[in-house]
């Protein structure tokens, strides 16, 4: 296991990579904990060899699925969310607290020195030690760093888990980042580019912050709700605004109601635009609800649609994919992703990667979901899902969550 943590990887230094950038895109498992009897110290990384179980599930059977909920009072489109308290972090075992753990055990608090990376292209279980990651939250962003918050030093840094390279960020001095699971943090572009934004934003208030990286300040803007929207509520404007997607230095979401995609963008000033859209029909009469993501890609802005049958909105039985296209002002349904590959977190974002270059299966989309440790790969051609178990030994409402390679 490694020995130096990622504060000991100081800034515009060489940096060591903590895991082999041709194993992302990865999962990441923080609360996974291997029971090892043998007192024997292993300082070495470990691979952890696992049995990679894959089963294709059958959408045309209503018990193919492990979990259904019956919810006969939505009938739209939720953006991200499946219910409106759902926090923008979970904790590492799936609840909603903040995303550390504290133990007065010091053997616990060692144990949680180590993280467990799932590869999804490898399909093989690589644990790493990175010291004092237990005292951190962080929150993980489309483009595969994290927002790192030391608990105790109260550092502030983006971080890769993959290549370990760390980039400080201003002092936090309205306390904003002090819980997790009430901000969500994204990227406008990739931080060693000088325009990058750090966005921050609130979740349950009409607020949000923003820094470049290594400035020197955070800057705090309040918005009115009623001055981006006329046909949401507030609730819902708070909502979309915690979906925001980064494209070409913008971000974008969508108002459900208005039908309209909001803009964001930084002139130097925040500033909110909408732009009115079309929704492509839907002759998916089987389907009432359906939980929607935005993500870019090619520049481009896509949102998908995990579509649910009557009376089990648990269970995805379709997933149409929508292309914006912003001449004509229409979201156009569309059959392929050709050679790309689609990731979705279920906290909320969206990624794209060409398949090839990771090892992943093209025109397919993969998809984790809240307290379950499942793998979940949608063939768009087959219209087929199938579902990798990362390992036997793992508990089976543990949270998975994506890591994109850094971009």
């Amino acid at each position: 296991m490694l020995s130096h943590s990622i504060d000991s990887c100081k800034e515009d230094q060489e940096h060591l990579a903590l895991l082999d950038p041709k194993l992302a895109p990865v999962l990441l498992l923080v609360a996974y904990r291997i029971i090892d009897t043998d007192d024997k110290g292993n300082t070495d990384d470990e691979y952890c060899p696992i049995d990679d179980e894959e089963e294709e599930l059958d959408h045309g059977d209503e018990n193919s699925h492990d979990e259904d909920i019956v919810d006969n009072d939505k009938d739209d489109c939720d953006l991200g969310d499946e219910d409106d308290n759902h926090t923008c972090e979970r904790d590492y075992d799936g609840s909603d607290d903040a995303g550390t753990e504290e133990s007065d055990d010091s053997d616990d608090q060692e144990e949680d020195d180590t993280l467990f990376f799932y590869s999804i292209a490898k399909r093989e279980l690589l644990s790493k030690r990175v010291d004092e990651f237990g005292i951190h939250l962080y929150w993980i962003t489309a483009q595969g760093w994290l927002l790192m918050v030391h608990l105790e030093l109260y550092e502030i840094f983006l971080w890769s888990p993959i290549t370990n390279q760390k980039i400080n960020l201003p002092f936090d001095e309205d306390n904003f980042l002090a819980n997790n699971n009430v901000v969500k943090c994204f990227l406008s572009h990739k931080p060693s580019d000088p325009n990058c934004i750090v966005l921050v934003v609130n979740c349950r208030d009409t607020m949000f912050w923003y820094c470049h990286p290594k400035g020197d300040v955070w800057f705090k803007h309040e918005y009115q709700s009623s001055m981006i929207s006329t046909g949401e509520d507030r609730e819902n404007v708070i909502a979309t605004v915690k979906h925001l997607t980064a494209v070409g230095g913008r971000f974008h979401a969508y108002l459900n109601q208005d039908k309209a995609i909001l803009t964001l963008e930084f002139l130097p000033k925040p500033t909110f635009t909408t732009t009115p859209v079309k929704d492509a029909p839907d002759p998916s009469y089987w389907c009432t609800f359906s939980t929607c993501f935005l993500l870019e890609s090619g520049g481009e802005l896509f949102t998908l649609s995990f579509k649910h049958p009557i009376e089990c909105v648990d269970k995805v039985m379709q997933i149409e994919v929508h292309k914006l296209n912003l001449s004509q002002r229409i979201w156009m349904k569309v059959s392929t992703i050709d050679n790309k590959a689609f990731l979705v977190d279920c906290t909320g974002f969206g990624a794209s990667l060409n398949a090839e270059d990771v090892g992943l299966k093209r025109n397919c989309i993969y998809f984790v979901r809240p307290k379950d440790k499942g793998l979940y790969v949608y063939n768009m051609e087959r219209g087929t899902t199938t579902i990798h178990n990362p390992g036997e030994d793992l508990p089976d409402n543990i949270a998975l969550e994506i890591v994109m390679p850094p971009s």
